[in-house]
């Protein structure tokens, strides 16, 4: 048996679970002592979840420039360490995911983000390779949760499309 928890395994649903419970007590519970600021807590119990899916959306859009960045500049000598950078990210992305955020991530609002800011940084022929890029992302949640991101791949996916 797993000693795992929600608290471990979702914290975005746990944060959500615990505040509600907590607004409860405050509704229903007339004996608690007034020195229990009852919506604070919970707002503040809340904010953990929140905090941890704004990380999880920030490392997203951090994947998604540095793709960017290798599709304008192929050759630039920093793309290995780009390529790393986006290894990196993607695991301090999966140390925050939790299955509830699924739905509260805006991958295409992500990617426009990233390429927007893209676009503004580019002069040039690097700017057209971004411009010519989709303006909605080309990929899954799926694509980018699972255990290992593989970036080669994700960078020829984005090549080849037209």
């Amino acid at each position: 048996m797993s000693g795992s928890t929600l608290y471990d395994d979702d914290i975005l649903l746990w944060s959500e679970q615990q505040a509600a419970a907590i607004r409860e007590l405050g509704r229903t519970r007339r004996d608690l002592s007034n020195e229990l600021d009852v919506e604070n807590v919970a707002e503040e119990i809340e904010s953990v979840g929140r905090s941890e899916l704004a990380a999880t959306k920030s490392y997203l859009r951090l994947i998604f420039l540095h793709l960017m960045k290798l599709v304008a500049e192929s050759d630039s000598p920093a793309a290995s360490h780009w390529r790393g950078e986006i290894i990196g990210f993607h695991s301090e992305m999966m140390t925050r995911y939790a299955p509830s955020m699924r739905q509260r991530i805006d991958l295409d609002d992500l990617w426009r983000s990233a390429r927007e800011q893209l676009l503004l940084a580019y002069e040039g022929p690097q700017q057209r390779l971004i411009a010519d890029l989709a303006s909605r992302c080309p990929f899954e949640l799926d694509d980018l949760i699972g255990e290992r991101i593989d970036a080669w791949a994700l960078l020829q996916r984005l090549r080849l499309r037209p």
